[in-house]
C-alpha cells in the first residue's frame, strides 16, 4: 500500500523524522543544518504534502512512526499523497 509518507523527498524524508518530539524551528533548523526560515519553508511544503496536517499533527505523525519512512516509490502512480481531501485513509 502507498502512503503519502512514499512521495516524500530525500529532505522532507529529513525534515519529518527531526520533527519527532515537536522541536521549535529554531531547534530543527539546528538539527537539519539549515536557516530557521529554510526550516519552516520545508515544514509547510511538508504539511501541505501531507493533506493540511497542522505542525502539532505532522509531530504527532512523526513521533507515532518513529524512524521508520517507507521508502520513496519513484516510479508509482497513484495521487493518494496528492488528494486534496486526504484523511490517513484510503
Amino acid at each position: 500500500m502507498h502512503t503519502p509518507l512514499h512521495h516524500l523527498t530525500a529532505m522532507e524524508q529529513r525534515v519529518f523524522t527531526a520533527l519527532r518530539g515537536g522541536p521549535s524551528t529554531e531547534d530543527l533548523a539546528l538539527q537539519l543544518r539549515v536557516t530557521p526560515r529554510t526550516a519552516k519553508f520545508h515544514v509547510t511544503n511538508l504539511r501541505a504534502k501531507l493533506g493540511g496536517l497542522s505542525r502539532l499533527q505532522l509531530c504527532l505523525l512523526a513521533t507515532m512512526t518513529g524512524m521508520h519512512i517507507p521508502t520513496i516509490c519513484p516510479s508509482c502512480a497513484c495521487t493518494f499523497a496528492k488528494s486534496p481531501g486526504f484523511t490517513g485513509t484510503r
